[in-house]
């Protein structure tokens, strides 16, 4: 994983049809535009505070099978690169993550690497190799985030998915068609 310039991730934001949402100035959403052939899914915990978006077909599962159900979404988009931008700064998420990931030799590597990005929203680029460190991430983000600056957006360059992960109990997803709404659905209709 490596920091880019947010300038390098515009034009695939921009091809995917996504535009920002910054309600006030420490929150930015990246929200896909809707569109005839955009697919909105919202993954639900029971008693979870994650208000779907309107239109979205909203998926209740059990708190426990969250992590699992991301961690399936994530290796069936694994053949692509993915921009991680964070809700808030880098600072919440790397200051949230930072005991569950205290072990994490790949995660201490990015850590020391990111002094200068901890102030901004600049892309994180995951390659494919990146994955299990990428599961360890959410992972952590889940168990310990509780904010919601500290929430997390991937976004898919190769195929039109923006994936949201929610502190408050949930996940947001944008599908640019409707063969990789169904194809990912199936990690969390059932």
């Amino acid at each position: 994983m490596e920091f880019i310039p947010a300038d390098e991730a515009a034009r695939v934001i921009t091809d995917h049809g996504i535009e920002s949402e910054t309600p006030d100035e420490d929150h930015i959403y990246l929200r896909m535009r809707d569109a005839e052939t955009v697919h909105h899914h919202h993954v639900a915990v029971a008693g979870g505070m994650c208000t779907p978006r309107d239109g979205a077909a909203v998926h209740e599962i059990a708190e426990d099978r969250l992590p699992d159900v991301i961690d399936h979404l994530l290796h069936k988009l694994h053949h692509s690169q993915l921009l991680l931008i964070p809700v808030g700064k880098w600072r919440s998420v790397f200051d949230v993550v930072a005991f569950s990931l205290a072990a994490n030799e790949e995660w201490q590597q990015i850590d020391a690497a990111a002094t200068v990005e901890l102030n901004s929203r600049d892309p994180l680029l995951a390659d494919t190799g990146d994955l299990h460190l990428l599961c360890d991430l959410i992972k952590a983000l889940l168990h310990d985030s509780e904010k919601p600056d500290q929430g997390l957006m991937l976004i898919s360059v190769g195929q039109p998915v923006v994936v949201e992960i929610v502190p408050t109990g949930g996940v947001r997803l944008s599908f640019g068609n409707q063969a990789t709404a169904d194809e990912l659905a199936e990690v969390y209709a059932s």
